[in-house]
This record gives structure tokens, C-alpha cells and sequence, in this order.
């Protein structure tokens, strides 16, 4: 199987042959064939529509493939074994507005399968990684960018093996793209495969190992991010393969 470059053959996080996707009317996603490495961080980039978060979605169970196979860590992506340990940010975020933090931290660590021991000292701390506090105010008290702050938080409750983002910096400011970026290195560091979605291309150049760009449903480029020398770089790369 041709893989995204420097995938490992030996371990792949996300592995997909032929994947396709058909909307009707025409519209199809893929097919795909691609392979991510575990612990590897690659930027999925892409104009809109482009397929990013309809791949996501096939990744995660989310909605099934038309044709095309898909596996997880070497599991079938409808087996639940394949999906233990990662941990998912949608792109639009909201939540039940007389929850609070502590209450949603609570309800998705047990659904995630955490110690129940661990738990209550583990949540002020996953918290306060984002600014945000144990507190009684509910969450239709918050900013944008307070959910969004939020939001970040759960994913990260279970992401031991892969954490995916869709365009995480949404809604953010300067301190909580810091806190984010703090957050994303960590978990490099500590092995987590890494695959983020977003249209802020220097957001994840830094960051991100490889790239794959998605146009209209299909890969239109797949690359080392080592092979550009500065952000003009990758942006010609980016704009010539969406063309």
C-alpha cells in the first residue's frame, strides 16, 4: 500500500485502501489510500470541502464507508477495540448550557473507562492545562473560546494513542494557542500519534511531521514537512495542489 511519507510499515495508526465515501449526486470522498504512522503528527490541509472532516468522520466510526477498507492500530475500524485511547475534537463546539466543567469532565472520563479513583484530583488538573477552573458557573456562561478551551480539555481525557483535531485553534486567543501548542509537544514527545485538520497552515508547520493536502475528495499531496525550508515554502506547496 503507498503510504503518506514516512509512515511506518510496521505500525500504522490509521491505514486505508480504496476508502471512498459517496454523497449522491455525484459527490464522493476519495478513493483513499493512505497510512499514517503511530506517533506520528501529520496536518490534514485543504480548502473547504475539501474532505477533511468527512475523512475524520470514516476514521471515527462516524459515518461508514461507501467501499474501501479501514483499520485502526491494526484493528477493523468497526471493532471497538480499534478506538480505545483516542481522543477527538470536532470542528463545531457546544454543550448543554446549564452543564458545568467538572460535570462534563466527570461524565467523559467515565465513558472513556479512567480509575473513578483517579478522576476527581486528575480533572482540575486537565483543567487548569487550559485556564479553566473547577467552578459552578455553567457553560452557557462561556466565550467561544472558553468552550473551545473546554472542548480541548475531554479530548485530551483518553488520547494515549492518537489524538485527532479539527480546526483546533477555533476560537482561541493568543494564550490559548500557547496553551494548545504546549499541550501538542507534550504529547508528541510522549509518543501520541497526532492528526490535525486545519486551515492555519502556519499553525502546523512547526508542529506536524508531514503534511497531506486533500482536494475535492482525494490526495492531492503528501509531504515531509522537513522538505520546506520557511512558511512561503509550504505555502506554495499548499496553493499549486489546490489549484
Amino acid at each position: 500500500m503507498p503510504e503518506t511519507p514516512g509512515a511506518s510499515r510496521v505500525a500504522a495508526a490509521i491505514a486505508c485502501e480504496g476508502l471512498e465515501l459517496d454523497y449522491g449526486r455525484g459527490s464522493r470522498i476519495g478513493p483513499l489510500t493512505l497510512e499514517i504512522g503511530a506517533g506520528s503528527c501529520v496536518a490534514l490541509v485543504g480548502e473547504n470541502g475539501a474532505g477533511k472532516s468527512s475523512f475524520i468522520s470514516m476514521v471515527l466510526g462516524l459515518r461508514p464507508p461507501t467501499r474501501g477498507s479501514l483499520s485502526l492500530f491494526g484493528e477493523h475500524c468497526h471493532s471497538t477495540a480499534s478506538r480505545r485511547g483516542i481522543g477527538y475534537l470536532q470542528e463545531s463546539v457546544d454543550f448543554p448550557e446549564r452543564a458545568r466543567a467538572q460535570d462534563l469532565m466527570a461524565l467523559h472520563s467515565r465513558l472513556t473507562g479512567l480509575d473513578r479513583k483517579k478522576t476527581s484530583r486528575e480533572l482540575e488538573g486537565y483543567l487548569d492545562g487550559f485556564g479553566l477552573e473547577l467552578t459552578s458557573k455553567p457553560t452557557r456562561a462561556y466565550s467561544k473560546g472558553m468552550k473551545q478551551r473546554l472542548a480541548l480539555a475531554i479530548a485530551m481525557l483518553d488520547c494515549k494513542r492518537m489524538l485527532i483535531l479539527d480546526e483546533p485553534n477555533s476560537g482561541l486567543d493568543p494564550v490559548g494557542i500557547a496553551m494548545l501548542r504546549a499541550k501538542l509537544d507534550a504529547l508528541k514527545a510522549e509518543g501520541t500519534t497526532l492528526l490535525i485538520s486545519t486551515h492555519r497552515l502556519a499553525e502546523v508547520m512547526h508542529l506536524a511531521d508531514r503534511v497531506l493536502v486533500l482536494h475535492q475528495g482525494k490526495v492531492a499531496g503528501a509531504s515531509p514537512m522537513s522538505e520546506f525550508h520557511d512558511f512561503p515554502a509550504f505555502e506554495k506547496y499548499f496553493l499549486e495542489r489546490v489549484k
